[in-house]
């Protein structure tokens, strides 16, 4: 068990490529972080920088109490799991996980306790006789994992290890991952471009982009407050919509206006974007906080937001309702309840839950409406 810090670590490929920049960030012992982002964003690099498959170009990376820059990653003392699970396919499953601890001249007894711990904590136990070849994707995923373990390392670092899974594994994995996680007391670091990975196994998430740490939170942190436009987008399910307009003051009162409809902000939101009316602004407003008028009721504070039912798509419990808005280029998607009755092509006056809204600036990206949405950088790693 060990903290992971990395001291203002820089990645750089010949071509002037900055695939990380300046990735400062102190892991806690025990603690399980995601990293986060869409594909080229730095999150694998970065990883692969902790596990010394990849050299820094400038930085500081320590394990415990240990800089590791130089260390091989035989000696680094941590497992990873990759996405291709990379198994020796003539080997046994018991083979494949004493492989590690016959490379380091294990004993024979030591070797065989810890297989069998491993196999019955993951539930391989039937399994241990079988090759690669007879076990499902779940089972070889089980299998990569337990190599790891088997070891203890100090660090666990995984590496997309759910994406070759099917929606149903790729849940039950999930919850595998984090039983093994309270079990193992072990320090545990993720990379992941599944946002939903991210909110269900972090303890804390890294979200990423172009190589920059965006924002650095606890999953609902992040989501209730998004640093940017960026990190608002991308966490969520659906993702948060985006609507452009202004700001205007009415008799002092401060509106959100895009020249059709217009949201009156609540009385913490105005204090806090005041100093941006007159100026270009994106009203941030997710799916669950949108709601049908005729079907709520009136709710504090004014929307004059009319909208047309485009497209409705039952998910069983619940629906999503695609809403068209003349002065949009795109559909906002509102989340309903399932027995809430929407018909394709009928109008719709929408109301927002203005307690969960959020007001970026258009140019930087930047949440003005949130006080707890403090840069964790200079502003070039904003993103929007």
């Amino acid at each position: 068990m060990a903290e992971v810090k990395l001291e203002h670590v820089f990645k750089e490929y010949p071509g002037q490529v900055q695939a990380v920049n300046d990735f400062d960030l102190l892991i806690n012992n025990r603690e399980f972080l995601v990293l986060v982002g869409p594909s080229g964003c730095g999150k694998s690099t970065t990883l692969r920088m902790i596990a010394g498959l990849e050299e820094i170009t400038k930085g500081t990376i320590s394990i415990g109490e240990r800089v590791v820059n130089d260390v091989p990653p035989k000696d680094r003392d941590i497992a990873m799991v990759f996405q291709n699970y990379a198994l020796y396919p003539h080997m046994t499953v018991y083979e494949n996980l004493a492989f590690g601890l016959r490379l380091r001249h294990y004993p024979n007894d030591e070797i065989d306790r810890r297989v069998q711990e491993v196999a019955r904590i993951l539930g391989l136990l039937e399994l241990l006789e079988r090759k690669p070849k007879a076990l499902s994707g779940g089972q070889r995923q089980r299998v990569a994992v337990g190599r790891a373990i088997v070891r203890k390392p100090a660090v666990f670092l995984f590496d997309e290890p759910l994406s070759n899974l099917d929606a149903k594994l790729r849940v039950e994995m999930r919850a595998e991952l984090n039983k093994l996680h309270h079990r193992l007391k072990t320090t545990m670091i993720y990379v992941t471009h599944d946002q939903l990975e991210a909110m269900t196994l972090a303890d804390r998430i890294v979200v990423m982009k172009d190589g920059w740490i965006q924002q650095v939170g606890r999953p609902l942190e992040i989501y209730d407050y998004p640093i940017n436009a960026f990190v608002a987008g991308f966490i969520g399910t659906p993702p948060m919509n985006f609507l452009h307009g202004t700001l205007e003051d009415r008799n002092g009162t401060i509106f959100w206006t895009d020249g059709h409809g217009a949201v009156k902000l609540s009385d913490d939101v105005q204090s806090r974007v005041r100093s941006h009316v007159g100026r270009k602004t994106t009203f941030g407003v997710r799916p669950e906080n949108i709601h049908d008028k005729a079907f709520h009721g009136e709710v504090s504070g004014e929307t004059h937001l009319l909208c047309k039912v485009e497209v409705v798509e039952p998910l069983g419990d619940e629906q999503y309702v695609y809403l068209s808005e003349p002065r949009q280029e795109h559909m906002i998607i509102a989340k309903f309840d399932a027995h809430q009755k929407v018909s394709v092509g009928s109008e719709m006056e929408v109301l927002f839950n203005l307690e969960r809204i959020h007001v970026f600036d258009e140019e930087t990206g930047e949440n003005i409406s949130r006080e707890n949405t403090q840069p964790v950088a200079s502003t070039e790693k904003e993103g929007n």
